[in-house]
């Protein structure tokens, strides 16, 4: 049943000496123009991606994390060249996509696909899940309309659902459900890189769980790379080949899950992380509160210096000066961008 899709070695072959995704020095900016008190027009930039470097290799599974309005999100799209990008360069397997139209860059979406948050706004209430799930294999020509409705049900067998409820309309699946059937609309044309936008966060959370597990399978299944935009750091921990934390448009650490988790370097990730609950009530008690201090200041608004200071315990005079770099320690995996490791 499962050997149009098969394993691995059916896949497309991917050169591993390439990123299959890359940001380099991404920036993704929004203009909006209005009238101030006075009547006087005034223009704002938003800076929702601020100078990103980001290379994610075949077979990799990153996370990206931060809190909401960090740009996870707008980082996710831009790689896909769903956003348009302001400076800087997207590539896919070393090609640029930055300048490219879209009759180009159509083509080459059928490598490129994404999970979003909201599965049921992301489905089509007017098509039954066999057509919504066919239409990426006719749209590319992979698949005849018969062809099509075999890969169909193999698909949704392998996400977990009856091939049998391919005439169904998305108001009749609950939201995991729901989810698989967006999941399974972006691999079934058996893309080299997926985005998942916050896969599971609107999900019940006994549902959670089938759907990492459902990740997890498809990656080893399909050889699937992809980035996993999520603002829970418990997840990640475990999904995760490599996380990136992004705070107000910039990556600030980045590395494998257990240098990470284990040994946060950035005041940032440790106070993400001291704001996770544990199950264990006396680590609960014993443990430090998290050093966040206030809000994160306004992606329109110009910092100057790191842009975390404001709300960093231990800022210093050279915070206000200089932005840090993103900087690799001595074992070359784990990089941050605070001064307190730039020696």
């Amino acid at each position: 049943m499962l050997a149009a899709f098969g394993r691995a070695s059916m896949i497309d072959p991917v050169d591993t000496r390439l990123p299959v995704s890359e940001a380099v020095a991404l920036k993704v900016q929004y203009s909006s123009r209005r009238r101030n008190c006075l009547g006087r027009l005034t223009t704002t930039t938003i800076r929702a991606v601020d100078g990103v470097d980001l290379t994610i290799r075949p077979g990799e599974a990153v996370a990206l994390v931060g809190e909401s309005g960090c740009g996870k999100s707008t980082l996710g799209r831009a790689l896909l060249r769903l956003e348009r990008v302001s400076e800087g360069a997207v590539r896919f397997a070393g090609s640029d996509l930055t300048g490219l139209s879209e009759a180009i860059l159509r083509p080459i979406r059928r490598n490129m696909q994404m999970v979003f948050q909201d599965p049921f706004s992301s489905l089509n209430p007017r098509m039954q899940i066999g057509e919504t799930l066919a239409e990426p294999l006719l749209v590319h020509g992979l698949a005849s309309k018969a062809e099509a409705r075999a890969r169909v049900a193999e698909i949704l067998q392998i996400v977990g659902l009856d091939p049998a409820v391919a005439g169904r309309h998305p108001h009749a699946f609950s939201g995991g459900q729901r989810q698989r059937i967006a999941i399974a609309r972006a691999v079934i044309a058996r893309p080299k890189f997926v985005v998942a936008d916050e896969p599971i966060s609107a999900l019940d959370i006994s549902v959670q769980a089938q759907i990492l597990d459902l990740f997890e399978d498809l990656k080893e299944r399909f050889a699937l790379t992809y980035l996993f935009i999520s603002h829970d750091l418990a997840v990640v921990r475990h999904i995760a080949d490599r996380v990136a934390v992004m705070y107000l448009g910039r990556i600030v650490e980045e590395g494998s899950p257990e240098s990470v988790f284990d040994n946060p370097l950035h005041p940032y990730t440790q106070a993400l992380l001291a704001a996770v609950p544990s199950p264990d009530p006396v680590r609960e008690r014993s443990r430090p509160n998290p050093v966040l201090r206030g809000e994160p200041p306004s992606p329109a608004t110009a910092v100057t210096g790191c842009r975390f200071r404001g709300r960093c315990a231990h800022a210093m005079p050279v915070c206000a000066m200089a932005d840090p770099a993103l900087a690799r320690g001595a074992d070359g995996t784990h990089a941050v961008a605070c001064f307190l490791h730039h020696q």
